[in-house]
């Protein structure tokens, strides 16, 4: 890792953020999640669905990408969302917890966590700020035992999925993370490789960008911060 310049004078961050998917392990945690769960349930149209909706090289997968870029939705994650309908709120989190442990346990970025014990060895204040979805961020900020903000998951009255998002975390990172500090302008710190995730960076006093190739590499150049290198 390099030391970037910015780290000689900054004010200590009142809040340490980082990002889970590709940033704490190697996995897209909530597609990850959802094909646990339709495995686990045994539901193999499902699973059959789940995977047209997902392999890049089907013409289906190919369609869903423009119409992505015309609606500004998320097509594939919702579609995939979708395949959870009607599941319990009690159901998805129990799901979560198994999911964390048998799958994400195998998936740690180590350079990320030992950071993350660093900090909270030194009584820093940690939060994970995640695109993911609730029944897996919090099954690993209560492993981490670490705050968390995520996308979340509507249920109806009766508390079974609806099939669709109550809050969208992706491009509203920020935002959600300015309620969360002292005042608008309090200093914090974030780890992340999202692209999306730009604006925060920015914004924070220190700035641990992971990064898995030369387009990353190109992307955040300009950008002043400590570059954890990976290989996926």
């Amino acid at each position: 890792m390099r030391e970037a310049s910015y780290l000689k004078s900054i004010p200590e961050p009142e809040l340490y953020v980082f990002d889970i998917c590709d940033t704490l392990f190697y996995s897209n945690t909530t597609f990850d999640y959802i094909k646990f769960v339709l495995k686990e349930k045994g539901w193999v149209g499902k699973e059959r669905l789940f995977h047209l909706y997902t392999q890049k090289k089907s013409p289906f997968f190919v369609a869903l990408y423009f119409l992505q870029k015309m609606t500004k939705v998320d097509w594939p994650k919702k579609l995939c969302l979708g395949l959870l309908k009607g599941l319990s709120k009690s159901e998805l989190h129990l799901f979560g917890q198994s999911f964390e442990k048998q799958f994400l346990a195998t998936k740690m970025i180590e350079e990320t966590h030992q950071m993350l014990d660093r900090l909270k060895g030194a009584g820093k204040t940690i939060v994970l700020l995640s695109a993911s979805i609730d029944p897996v961020v919090a099954a690993i900020a209560s492993k981490l035992q670490v705050d968390c903000r995520c996308s979340e998951l509507e249920y109806d009255a009766h508390n079974r999925f609806t099939g669709n998002l109550r809050r969208e975390m992706t491009g509203q990172k920020l935002v959600e993370l300015r309620q969360m500090l002292s005042h608008h302008d309090a200093p914090f710190a974030v780890a992340t490789d999202n692209f999306s995730d730009r604006s925060l960076v920015e914004a924070a006093c220190q700035r641990y960008v992971v990064v898995y190739n030369d387009r990353a590499l190109k992307f955040w150049q300009g950008v002043d911060a400590e570059f954890i290198k990976l290989s996926s």
